[in-house]
């Protein structure tokens, strides 16, 4: 009886090592959106929550790798990715020794390193194979429902113009959560899920994940999400000239229409905020856009000043506002890293991007349906990511796009672990075994 009790002991911690690292990768990703929520501040107050799961995904990252689970290897395109973003690191690095901004530019360069760094590995490292990045997925499905449940607390009524927040965060951070829940639940999850009561479920969260989106009033992630729609319905199509496009993207089309013209005429009541803003950006931009183009307009002077090194790190902020401390970025990541690590700085990056696209794009051409699937959902989220990225927030902001970018360096071995025996199979319901080593393998009923 005591030898079961160790068995079964043993299983079940394997099964949580096995199983909770990229939930725990997710909430590191997502903890600067509810963080600040008061009802965490019991925890928040002894350490800081991003912290907290930085340390715990990276240690069960270290249990996989002393127990035998981590048994694939690190794929080539991903190390040379890295390698890009290590030169990018270096430029932040020094960059330290040139800035005029020490006090904000120091800790700038820190979370670069060792927050926005362990967005970028821990991609390599605990997302691992197609039921990780399913695993990954529902997490991201999960916080995304949860912060929009919370916003309806904070909803100001029909036609009231207010910004609506959730979990302690601002209103841009709620709508970039809706979004990123969105592409995940619709661009892979409901693509790829077979039980029907389980697709009943992912509909009602996309429901909500939209509301959050939309009611918010942030015009930069709804503007970006409507783009990134329109790069899936694009990577749907394929085998020119004789098209074809994908099934689901054919029956989502059709929702898609509907949802449009549903909110085209409720909209301007149940989503005041953002049909005001939208309005004040094509008559007149408003104060936002303008401080933004002005932004823009600094940066670009600042890297012209300094082509090839940039001003260093933190620089942007102090030529701005003039104090070494204060927190402030162009809004637009090629700008911010021209002016502040130069043109050596938005070439590694631009590398970055360039070479995870096309690991991307190349698994899209060349994969069975779910493999296809899982490449197109990497390549949207990307998108949504990277368009983000040059209309809000800093680098460290930005983490996220990292982790798509180390993801969809890693989309071969996605692919891999859809294959049984050499072959991928493309009918039949997902479900797991474990393999040699007692890890999770992922098989296709034929």
């Amino acid at each position: 009886m005591f030898a079961r009790l160790a068995v079964l002991k043993r299983s079940l911690r394997t099964t949580l090592a096995l199983g909770i690292g990229e939930w725990f990768f997710a909430l590191f990703l997502f903890a600067g959106y509810y963080k600040a929520d008061p009802r965490l501040s019991f925890i928040q107050r002894y350490i800081d929550l991003t912290l907290l799961f930085l340390l715990l995904s990276f240690l069960v990252f270290l249990y996989r790798l002393l127990r035998g689970f981590l048994t694939q290897k690190v794929p080539a395109g991903f190390v040379k990715v890295a390698i890009f973003y290590l030169l990018l690191a270096s430029c932040f690095l020094g960059g330290l020794l040139i800035t005029q901004g020490e006090g904000y530019g120091f800790d700038k360069a820190m979370r670069f390193v060792m927050l926005t760094g362990w967005a970028f590995f821990g991609t390599a490292f605990l997302i691992t194979d197609y039921l990780s990045l399913r695993r990954f997925s529902w997490a991201i499905v999960i916080i995304s429902t949860v912060m929009a449940i919370d916003a309806l607390s904070n909803y100001p009524g029909v036609g009231k113009v207010s910004f609506v927040t959730a979990l302690g965060s601002n209103y841009i951070a709620l709508a970039r959560a809706g979004g990123f829940g969105l592409l995940a639940n619709l661009a892979f999850l409901l693509p790829t899920e077979r039980k029907l009561l389980i697709k009943l479920c992912l509909w009602i969260t996309a429901v909500l994940q939209l509301w959050a989106t939309l009611s918010a009033g942030a015009r930069g992630p709804v503007l970006t999400l409507l783009l990134s729609f329109l790069v899936f319905f694009t990577l749907s199509v394929r085998g020119f000239p004789h098209l074809k496009v994908d099934r689901f993207a054919w029956r989502l089309s059709i929702v898609v229409l509907v949802v449009v013209l549903l909110i085209g005429i409720v909209g301007q009541g149940f989503f005041p905020t953002l049909t005001f803003r939208m309005q004040v950006l094509l008559t007149g931009l408003g104060d936002s856009a303008v401080q933004r183009l002005n932004f823009y307009g600094e940066a670009i002077k600042l890297w012209a000043s300094s082509p090839l090194w940039g001003v260093g790190i933190g620089g942007f902020a102090t030529a701005v506002t003039g104090n070494v401390f204060a927190r402030a970025y162009p809004h637009n990541i090629i700008l911010e890293l021209g002016a502040e690590t130069g043109l050596l700085g938005v070439l590694f990056f631009v590398a970055m991007v360039w070479m995870a696209f096309s690991i991307g794009f190349a698994a899209l051409r060349n994969s069975g349906r779910f493999a296809r699937a899982t490449a197109r959902y990497l390549l949207v989220t990307g998108c949504f990511a990277l368009l983000n990225a040059m209309v809000s927030g800093d680098i460290n902001d930005n983490r996220m796009l990292f982790t798509l970018i180390g993801l969809l360096s890693c989309t071969q071995r996605f692919q891999a672990s859809l294959a049984v025996k050499g072959n991928v199979a493309e009918t039949g319901a997902w479900h797991s075994s474990p393999d040699a080593n007692g890890a999770k393998g992922v098989q296709v009923e034929t």
